[in-house]
């Protein structure tokens, strides 16, 4: 296995889990949230022929591919293929849902993946591949079809249900809506995880803020994340692509960890939970307040950069040296210790780069130490007392101790 695959499963392994919270609800409420919620949405179904649907796509104030609650791309090309083969035997795909946000432009719910697949196909961006009943197709793109087929494929189309305008009586609902229905879709077939979920219903500045800080130059070279490209969310590289921390929106939650661990008197009932309630505390918050949260972060980030340099965030290999993988709960730590310095004891940690390192060494390669720093108790105690052994570290370098 590959260093990078170690790096990214050791990551995503150390971040929480989704799970399912039963809600006690009266047959009152049951009742009353039924009636209201067919009264409120009205759907139409039209069918889309793909010369339709790549129109529609080519204009973005049309067709948005990537509404700010949808995931990121995830399909790699196995599965792009395989759709394209089932529009050439003509099985039938999952209707795309889509949200009218005005008339006659749409958003797309669900079937991004399908709709990307069929966009990036026709624009000859791969070719098919481990095809099952055309096999004679593999390793051709859309250029490279026989004019027969490309204009059989033409002819296929996409079935369609449209969440009609009508259904949203303001800004509010109507976004309540969409995210109510996308968090339930999930035809595509693959689960949402925990921060997609969070990204669908807690649409707001405070969200968009951990996207931006997740896709900043400081971020993604602190933890191998390629950087931003120019026409994401819409388009992206393989490379990009095939990234676990940014597909599964793993790096957004990395830096949402900081806000929900910021101060602890938040934290009741684990890791999800806090998580969870950072996001629905957090969604009030204006544009401004965000860009001071915002600054915050990427300076504690600034400075544990300058000051670690190359083995930020990183674990000691069997020889002892910080070159193995990144861990998270060490991030957490590193950042809101930094994050409890003043501005002198910041300046002075900083200047002490090689004492620092050389310290965080020494903990890291403590049996004791270790399990305090990166085990995988995610309880109120063992989080603080990460956060208070890192704390106490720097203070001490700070105070030249």
């Amino acid at each position: 296995m590959a260093q990078k695959e170690i790096d990214e499963n050791g990551i995503l392994e150390e971040l929480e889990v989704e799970d399912v919270e039963k809600v006690d609800i009266s047959e009152f409420d049951i009742v009353k949230k039924y009636d209201e919620g067919q009264a409120r949405i009205v759907i139409q179904r039209n069918d889309f022929l793909i010369p339709n649907i790549l129109q529609m796509v080519k204009d973005r104030d049309i067709m948005n591919l990537a509404p700010p609650y949808q995931r990121r791309k995830r399909w790699n090309n196995d599965k792009r293929s395989h759709l394209i083969e089932s529009l050439l035997i003509n099985i039938p795909i999952p209707p795309i849902f889509l949200y009218e946000r005005d008339l006659a432009k749409y958003e797309v719910m669900d079937g991004q993946q399908r709709m990307d697949a069929i966009r990036g196909f026709f624009k000859n961006e791969y070719a098919l591949t481990n095809l099952k009943k055309w096999p004679e197709l593999n390793n051709r793109k859309y250029s490279d079809l026989p004019a027969r087929i490309q204009a059989g494929l033409n002819r296929r189309g996409l079935a369609a249900v449209i969440i009609l305008t009508e259904s949203g009586q303001s800004d509010d609902s109507a976004m309540e809506i969409r995210q109510y229905v996308f968090e339930r879709l999930n035809t595509g077939g693959e689960k949402l995880n925990a921060q997609e979920i969070r990204n669908c219903i807690y649409a707001s500045p405070f969200n968009d803020m951990l996207v931006e800080i997740s896709r900043s130059n400081l971020f993604t070279s602190a933890w191998n994340i390629p950087p931003k490209e120019p026409d994401e969310p819409h388009k992206v590289s393989k490379t990009l692509e095939n990234n676990r921390l940014y597909s599964v929106m793993a790096d957004c939650e990395i830096v949402l960890r900081f806000f929900a661990l910021e101060d602890m008197k938040y934290f009741k009932g684990g890791m999800k939970r806090a998580l969870d309630d950072c996001m629905h505390r957090m969604k009030g918050l204006s544009k401004r307040e965000c860009l001071a949260y915002h600054d915050k972060y990427l300076r504690c980030l600034s400075v544990a950069s300058r000051t670690f340099g190359s083995v930020l965030f990183r674990l000691p290999s069997k020889k002892g040296e910080l070159v193995a993988r990144h861990s998270v709960p060490l991030s957490d730590a590193i950042l809101l210790g930094i994050s409890a310095l003043n501005k002198r004891e910041a300046k002075i940690m900083q200047a002490s780069s090689a004492k620092v390192v050389e310290k965080m060494k020494k903990l890291l390669n403590s049996e004791d130490s270790y399990k305090i720093l990166v085990g995988r108790a995610n309880t109120k105690s063992s989080i603080v007392d990460r956060i208070d052994l890192v704390t106490k570290m720097f203070k001490s370098i700070a105070k030249g101790t």
